[in-house]
């Protein structure tokens, strides 16, 4: 299955790596674009879009790809598509796994991926995109991302700088949930932390802003208090945020500030500055990225386990087509049957018969198509699939079974017999 994979998956990738934040926002694509381009080939498709990345991932027989990428170029009216990366086969679904993993994230190892790529794959099958070889790539890489997580210290810990300015104050002041807070500044910093504390289900926090409007909305956003911006009131809380620009350096020793301004406002022996969150989240990311080895071992072993997968999946579907023809071949044996004894009630005799006699004929040589389609015998597969004129299997390399080959299979199957 291996061949199957590498010749029909592919996955067209900008990330914020290869183009950059601000350039990334020019590939998104609307869900009417999502679908118009679904129609310029056959086969099956998922896109992955997220503020880091767009994602482009394909199933299919279909290997021109001039017209899909023009077809971007002709959405956004600019050559986007030299700045696409294309991976093929196995390379596209390591790149897959390794997103899912967050190995390729902007912050090692986080978690948000997961969920955007499983809600990805849920508006691929509503907009009727995706089918089941999409879907099982998909499922295998949500699989390896769990994992990697499970069995990896890759999430541990908080990188992002908001993130870690809460997570200081949560462990420098372990009964969080019953002291005073106070966020000075309502800005897109004063934000993130109302919005992570507001997460943690804090409700004594107070927003102190010098712009009234700004500061009620945010603080009625979250359910807060508001407050004037009142530097003399600092005393009062237990812990502050401090996210504002302000000319002169304010000084406090007994509460502890956590003071992400640029420059920092506040000095004094219990101030954390923008500069120690940096550090800090640094360190950490340092440590995630110690752990991305055993996270390449879980993704080696999830791109065996695809293989695997993707080979029940054709098994599955050759069965299908084999039981689907023998059932077709009964069904008229019944019906001429029937017709020569139609003066008898043999009709539910004739169905129950049949179906037991094609069961233990048959079932040998299934067990033989699932051990051929694993070890990825095109040959002999071929070879059952003329004995039903069905078709064959399309494969590079398939060459016309020999007698000898036939026999050698066969009396290697006779085994006790």
């Amino acid at each position: 299955m291996i061949d199957e994979l590498n010749s029909k998956f592919y996955a067209i990738v900008y990330t914020y790596k290869t183009v950059g934040i601000d350039n990334l926002a020019h590939h998104y694509l609307r869900e009417e674009e999502i679908k118009d381009l679904y129609g310029h080939f056959k086969g099956e498709m998922n896109v992955v879009q997220t503020c880091n990345r767009v994602e482009l991932y394909l199933f299919t027989d279909y290997h021109n790809y001039d017209s899909i990428l023009s077809y971007l170029n002709h959405i956004h009216n600019k050559d986007i598509t030299r700045d696409a990366t294309i991976f093929k086969g196995t390379r596209a679904a390591r790149h897959l796994f390794e997103v899912a993993a967050g190995l390729d994230s902007m912050s090692v190892g986080e978690y948000e991926i997961l969920s955007q790529i499983k809600l990805s794959i849920q508006n691929a099958k509503k907009m009727n995109i995706s089918n089941k070889y999409i879907e099982t790539i998909f499922e295998r890489a949500i699989k390896v991302g769990r994992r990697v997580r499970q069995l990896t210290d890759i999430s541990k810990g908080k990188v992002g700088i908001y993130s870690v300015a809460v997570e200081m104050a949560r462990n420098r002041i372990k009964d969080l949930d019953n002291r005073k807070i106070l966020i000075i500044g309502a800005g897109k910093m004063g934000n993130k932390i109302a919005q992570i504390l507001h997460s943690y289900g804090y409700s004594n926090v107070t927003i102190m802003n010098r712009t009234k409007q700004k500061g009620e909305s945010l603080a009625t956003k979250f359910g807060f208090r508001y407050e004037k911006l009142d530097f003399s009131k600092i005393n009062d809380y237990d812990i502050i945020f401090s996210a504002i620009f302000y000319p002169t350096k304010i000084s406090a020793n007994n509460t502890l500030v956590i003071d992400i301004s640029s420059p920092n406002i506040f000095e004094g022996k219990n101030v954390i500055t923008l500069k120690e969150l940096e550090d800090f989240s640094s360190e950490m990311n340092k440590l995630r990225v110690m752990e991305t080895w055993k996270a390449e071992k879980i993704i080696e072993e999830g791109l065996n386990e695809l293989i695997s997968d993707l080979a029940n999946l054709k098994y599955d579907e050759i069965i299908s087509d084999i039981l689907t023809r023998m059932e077709e071949i009964r069904q008229k044996e019944v019906e001429r049957a029937l017709k020569e004894l139609k003066k008898r009630d043999t009709e539910d005799v004739l169905n129950s018969m049949s179906k037991a006699m094609l069961k233990k004929i048959m079932s040998p040589m299934l067990e033989k198509v699932r051990e051929a389609v694993k070890n990825d015998e095109t040959n002999y597969i071929n070879l059952i699939l003329e004995l039903f004129d069905n078709g064959k299997l399309s494969h590079s390399k398939t060459k016309k079974i020999t007698t000898e080959q036939a026999n050698e299979r066969h009396n290697s199957g006779n085994g006790d017999n």
